[in-house]
């Protein structure tokens, strides 16, 4: 089981690590669509050998799950990703897929059978990693960045928020808080400086609705 860790530990290891990310983490949320409970989502973080893997399952209480895994290699710059795809149900194959070539500056996405090609901009981010890219980037100012959804890429503009708190295992957190609310698309990014700046909740809103990830359980640690 992963325990947590002191503020002391914390801070030695951030001024080691380029990267002030835990190796791994586990996050429980409960998922709510339009204020009402629908289910949970369970996301799975790790770092190995300078590359992460994310892994966010969405668990509805009807309908199939979804399942969103990023993949990538941590940089001076952060979170530089390789590969993002998104999966329904029991299919083994992703019903969305982005690959992303840094070398051409070029990312390829889309349905299997309909592949697209765009441009890629410098710190260009998927939408399912884009709070730990956030986590990575702690205080320093949050540029306007491009963002990868798996059916499009849009430009993201973040403002911070008032800083607020949030209620996870019985004690109350404060929370840095970042919002992208320009265009028809949405995203905000509640981080808890003292749970490893990990995102403790997550908004989303589209044609769709709106969806929020609200922590109930974290559990991480930074060494392998």
């Amino acid at each position: 089981m992963l325990k947590p860790i002191t503020l002391l530990a914390l801070a030695m290891t951030l001024a080691t690590q380029a990267a002030p990310l835990p190796a791994q983490a586990t996050i429980v949320y409960q998922a709510r669509l339009g204020g009402l409970p629908v289910g949970e989502a369970i996301q799975r973080w790790s770092i190995r050998a300078g590359h992460y893997q994310l892994s966010t399952e969405l668990k509805p209480i009807l309908g199939p799950r979804i399942r969103y895994q990023s993949s990538g290699s941590l940089t001076e710059q952060g979170l530089r990703p390789q590969e993002y795809a998104e999966y329904r149900g029991s299919n083994s194959q992703p019903k969305t897929r982005a690959r992303f070539d840094w070398n051409k500056l070029e990312v390829s996405y889309g349905r299997s059978e309909a592949q697209q090609t765009g441009k890629l901009a410098p710190g260009a981010q998927d939408l399912n990693a884009l709070p730990f890219q956030l986590s990575w980037l702690a205080g320093k100012p949050v540029p306007s960045m491009q963002i990868m959804t798996g059916r499009k890429l849009r430009q993201d503009k973040f403002a911070e928020g008032p800083q607020s708190k949030l209620t996870l295992m019985g004690k109350s957190q404060p929370a840095r808080v970042w919002i992208a609310p320009e265009g028809e698309e949405s995203t905000e990014v509640w981080l808890a400086p003292a749970l490893g700046n990990l995102p403790v909740k997550i908004i989303r809103h589209d044609d769709k609705g709106e969806l929020q990830l609200v922590a109930k359980n974290i559990e991480y640690q930074l060494d392998p």
